[in-house]
């Protein structure tokens, strides 16, 4: 687990347990307006919860997430009709394996990202006249090698 994501999980776990004392402090106060600024404590820490969750979230799907407008673009462009079909051709795996990553939420390994964008690189003299594309291609592979190296930096 990256150091980021421990700081969001932490950070709901404090937020949680202020919530608990919030609760407790609410049963026990009767002047209403202590009971009124603790119920906005409360709603604040609750907005601010849904925000890391939020994080947490996007934080887990980032890789998939890739992998999903790498796809989308790649549609655009013509070059896949499908999820399927992409998951087959450019990442050498069964047609459902985009849709399973999405929808069960995993993570893919670093050998799919890699695959994928040895693809991207692959394609992109195809686009080197048109500059749109292939900048567009060129962010996609950027991105694809931070990722992966972000998550070899793991390992050490």
């Amino acid at each position: 687990m990256n150091l980021e994501k421990t700081a969001i999980n932490d950070r709901i776990e404090a937020i949680m347990k202020d919530n608990e004392s919030i609760n407790s402090k609410l049963k026990y106060t009767s002047p209403a307006n202590e009971k009124k600024a603790l119920q906005d404590k409360k709603a604040k820490n609750n907005n601010e919860l849904r925000k890391e969750r939020t994080k947490r979230y996007n934080l887990e799907q980032e890789d998939a997430e890739f992998i999903r407008e790498c796809c989308q673009y790649l549609q655009k462009l013509g070059i896949v009709k499908s999820q399927r079909q992409f998951s087959q051709q450019f990442l050498s795996k069964s047609q459902d394996y985009l849709g399973m990553l999405i929808c069960e939420r995993r993570q893919p390994p670093i050998n799919i990202l890699h695959r994928l964008v040895q693809n991207l690189i692959q394609i992109q003299p195809i686009y080197e006249d048109k500059y749109t594309i292939n900048n567009y291609l060129d962010i996609l592979i950027n991105r694809g090698n931070q990722i992966i190296t972000k998550k070899l930096l793991k390992y050490l």
